[in-house]
C-alpha cells in the first residue's frame, strides 16, 4: 500500500469534522476541532498543488525580470541577473520555494525601481511593467486560494 498524502489528509480532515466533532462537549473544543479539520483540508490542497504552482510562478516571474533588465540601472541588473539564474536543484517544494524567494526578492526591487522611473522616454514602459507586475501579484494570490474555507 502506498499512502497518498493528499488523500490521507482529506480523510483525517473529514474524520475530524464528521466524527470527532460530535464527541467534543465544549464550544471551544468544537471550534478547535473545526479549525483543525479545515487546516488539514488546506494542507491537503497545498500538498497536491505546491510544486506545480511554484514551477509556474517561478517561470512567470523569471520572464518578467528578464524583460525588465533594459529598464534597470547597472547595480540592480546584476542582482536581477543573479536571481534569474537561480534554479532549484530538485522538485522538492523547499527547493522550489527557495528559488521563488530569490525571484520574488528581485521582483520587489524591480517593482520599486520601475515605480521610481520618471523620465519621459521610459515612463510608459515603466508604467506597463508596473501593471504587469501587479497583474502577476494578483494572479499569484489567486493561485494560492483554497477550495476549503474556514468558518
Amino acid at each position: 500500500m502506498k499512502p497518498e498524502p493528499a488523500r490521507v489528509l482529506q480523510g483525517v480532515g473529514m474524520t475530524l469534522v464528521t466524527s470527532v466533532l460530535g464527541e467534543i462537549k465544549t464550544a471551544y473544543g468544537q471550534q478547535t476541532v473545526t479549525v483543525a479539520g479545515g487546516l488539514v483540508f488546506m494542507v491537503a490542497d497545498e500538498f497536491d498543488r505546491a510544486a506545480d504552482r511554484l514551477v509556474v510562478e517561478n517561470a512567470i516571474v523569471r520572464d518578467i525580470l528578464a524583460d525588465a533588465l533594459s529598464l534597470l540601472s547597472p547595480p540592480l541588473v546584476g542582482r536581477v541577473e543573479k536571481a534569474i539564474a537561480t534554479r532549484a536543484d530538485s522538485y522538492k517544494v523547499s527547493a522550489l520555494q527557495a528559488e521563488n524567494d530569490a525571484l520574488r526578492g528581485a521582483l520587489v526591487d524591480v517593482h520599486a525601481a520601475v515605480d521610481a522611473i520618471d523620465s519621459d522616454e521610459d515612463k510608459a514602459a515603466a508604467q506597463a511593467f508596473g501593471e504587469r507586475i501587479w497583474a502577476e501579484l494578483v494572479a499569484s494570490t489567486r493561485r494560492r486560494e483554497f477550495a476549503t474555507r474556514l468558518g
